[in-house]
C-alpha cells in the first residue's frame, strides 16, 4: 500500500491526502495535487502493514516532490 501526504507551506505536518494499492495512481495523485499549486511538497510511503512497539505503522519513502 501507497500513501501520499501532502505538504502546504503553511501546514506544520503533512496531511494524508489518500492511500493507494498502486504507485502510479499514487503518482498520478501527487502530480494532479502539484499541477493545482506548485508550492506544495508530497511524500509517497511504502507500508506493508507492520508495526513497531509503539503501534505506529512502519512507512518507507519511496519518492519525494
Amino acid at each position: 500500500m501507497y500513501q501520499l501526504f501532502i505538504e502546504k507551506e503553511t501546514s506544520f505536518a503533512p496531511d494524508l491526502e489518500g492511500e493507494y494499492t498502486e504507485i502510479e495512481d499514487a503518482r498520478a495523485a501527487a502530480k494532479k495535487a502539484k499541477e493545482e499549486d506548485s508550492s506544495i511538497y508530497y511524500e509517497i510511503k511504502e507500508t506493508d502493514g507492520h508495526v513497531n512497539n509503539y503501534g505506529e505503522l512502519i512507512a518507507t519513502v519511496v519518492e519525494r516532490g
